[in-house]
């Protein structure tokens, strides 16, 4: 696995669905030939075909991963499917990089699977994975560290910011963080503190625009490491701690009320919800670009 100048990385996508196309189109604007494969081929083709020249459909595994010198798997959020296809990959790929878009499933439960371990480094894209820049970077047991630099070159190559972690965590660090939110915004719709719309209104007029300005450290050094410590001393001992999924979110799961993909969650979503959201997050991101150039210019 020696290391390649990214411009020369092919990389195989394999699996094609919404995350697996934008996966196929942040590669080729980076300069990427990707090799495409989808267990339906129609998928397949139209994720290569919204990228453009450089991404090619393929009909199997083995035939994405030919010539691939970087393989990224974007299946189905299951070890045994994951499990499976990588042994696939493994055995169609002799050196190949091998890569995992899993968000949830520990590296070294991926490794396990692999009769090379040192090969797997997982890449964890988010939703939109064409305009959302994070890209978290996590090593399993045996990853060695070039390969490790090696995807995060690559993935700032393309444009991406790149978070390599020092070594695997549950949730990696994204989505730790997010889960710490959303079990404190579920406590105080549980307890009727507030709707889920005023919690919703709380982040995206208060928290959020700050947060895509600077991170959590950059707020606590803003605001003062003295308030700070006055305020985790306040509210730290009366913030939720639950170790499960709450009711309000496990009992609208299990009635099938699973959010914008059944039409119904915490509130109602039209089909056009996601790809509303989308644009929204698109135009919110080159804002960020345009004010973080007008800082580097002043």
């Amino acid at each position: 696995m020696t290391a390649a100048a990214p411009q020369h990385e092919v990389v195989a996508v394999l699996g094609a669905g919404v995350m697996g196309a934008g996966i196929v189109r942040t590669f080729t604007r980076g300069g990427c030939a990707v090799r495409v494969y989808d267990p339906r081929a129609d998928v397949a083709a139209a994720a290569a075909a919204s990228a453009g020249e450089r991404a090619s459909a393929h009909g199997s595994v083995a035939e994405a991963v030919e010539g691939a010198t970087i393989v990224l798997e974007v299946a189905p959020e299951r070890l045994d499917v994951k499990l499976a296809l990588l042994a696939e990959v493994e055995a169609a790929s002799a050196d190949a990089l091998i890569a995992s878009n899993t968000s949830s499933i520990a590296a070294d439960a991926l490794a396990a699977g692999l009769a090379d371990p040192s090969r797997l480094v997982i890449a964890h894209f988010f939703n939109p994975s064409d305009t959302v820049p994070l890209v978290e970077v996590v090593p399993g047991p045996a990853t060695p560290p070039e390969a490790v630099e090696r995807m995060r070159a690559l993935l700032e190559a393309c444009g991406k910011t790149a978070v390599p972690l020092a070594e695997q965590v549950e949730g990696f660090i994204a989505n730790r963080l997010q889960a710490a939110l959303y079990r404190e915004a579920m406590h105080l719709v549980a307890h009727g503190i507030a709707t889920p719309e005023q919690v919703d209104a709380a982040v995206t007029a208060g928290l959020g625009p700050r947060w895509a300005l600077a991170g959590p450290f950059e707020v606590m050094d803003l605001g003062g490491l003295d308030v700070w410590t006055s305020v985790a001393d306040g509210i730290f001992p009366s913030l939720d701690d639950a170790s499960a999924a709450p009711p309000l979110l496990r009992e609208r799961a299990e009635r099938g009320d699973l959010g914008a993909k059944s039409g119904r969650g915490f509130a109602e979503h039209d089909a056009d919800a996601p790809a509303r959201f989308a644009r929204r997050l698109a135009a919110l991101l080159a804002a960020r670009e345009r004010l973080d150039a007008d800082g580097a210019a002043g």
